[in-house]
Formats: C-alpha cells, structure tokens, sequence
C-alpha cells in the first residue's frame, strides 16, 4: 500500500496523531530520565532503554518522501 506525502501530512494534522506523538515524546523523556537514575546498574536494562529511546525517536521521525523521492 503506497502512501502520499499529502495523505501523510494531513494524518499529521488530525488530533489523535497529535497525541500519539505527544505520548511518544513524553516516554521518550520517561525513559530517560529512568536510564540517568539508573545507569550502569544492569547494562542489559540500560541498552534496552537506549534502544526504546532510539526506536521511538525514529517513529517520531519518520518521513514519507513524495513520488520524485524527496
């Protein structure tokens, strides 16, 4: 299933994807401020946490390019 970038930007605008990319956002700072009180203690844990912080970076920035590849 293709995507357009016009259908792309305009699912941006609507209020429940503006909320899902607060809550993204707001996990991401959870998350850190988690791994800063508790670095080093399990370094399993901590590369999970970077990990998830690192995914949902990239969901919030994800692009849909246009047709010519912008």
């Amino acid at each position: 299933m293709a995507i357009s970038l016009s259908d792309f930007e305009l699912w941006k605008t609507e209020p429940v994807t503006k909320a899902f990319y607060l809550a993204m956002a707001e996990a991401i700072e959870k998350v850190k401020e988690d791994l800063s009180l508790s670095a080093g203690l399990d370094s399993n844990e901590d590369n999970f946490k970077r990990g998830y912080i690192r995914a949902m970076f990239d969901a919030i920035e994800f692009r849909v390019e246009d047709e010519d590849g912008n």
